[in-house]
């Protein structure tokens, strides 16, 4: 699936195609590792297949995730992401026992989320967005989101 391809199911035809980030439980530094980073991404891409989620990037830093999915139209955004989050920890815990010890309680992202749609911005846009983690712009965006009545614009970040 190309990030502009049309999906038609089930009498709809459209994109639902949305920038998703999460973060690790207290923002625990606990991918430093490139190794460890790998093997995070690819449990989060096993669990994203696993749920028919096409995730076109992905990025994982050393405390948060960035991707650009497409999500199926019978799925919310939120349950979307909260479906490869839970997923993902109970695959990366399996890879990684010794994470118990960081989160006796099987958490290993925080319960937090950010989502937003494409809609007006490129998924070309989007994808260099992730893979140049360009944070800082991201934060002044958000700082004035109060100030925009619209949907925030991430077409200023290139």
């Amino acid at each position: 699936m190309s990030s502009g391809t049309f999906t038609n199911k089930n009498h709809t035809v459209g994109l639902n195609q949305f920038h998703l980030e999460w973060c690790t439980k207290k923002r625990f530094k606990c991918m430093r590792s490139e190794y460890v980073r790998k093997i995070v991404e690819e449990c989060i891409r096993q669990a994203a297949s696993e749920y028919n989620i096409f995730l076109h990037t992905l990025a994982v830093g050393i405390d948060h995730v960035h991707g650009f999915a497409s999500i199926p139209f019978t799925m919310s955004p939120s349950e979307a992401e909260g479906k490869i989050k839970g997923r993902s920890a109970y695959l990366i815990f399996r890879i990684f026992p010794n994470f118990r010890l960081r989160y006796p309680k099987g958490h290993f992202w925080s319960p937090g989320k950010f989502i937003r749609s494409i809609s007006n911005v490129t998924s070309g846009a989007i994808k260099g967005y992730i893979e140049n983690q360009q944070l800082d712009k991201l934060h002044e965006t958000m700082e004035q989101i109060e100030k925009e009545p619209g949907q925030l614009n991430l077409a200023g970040f290139f």
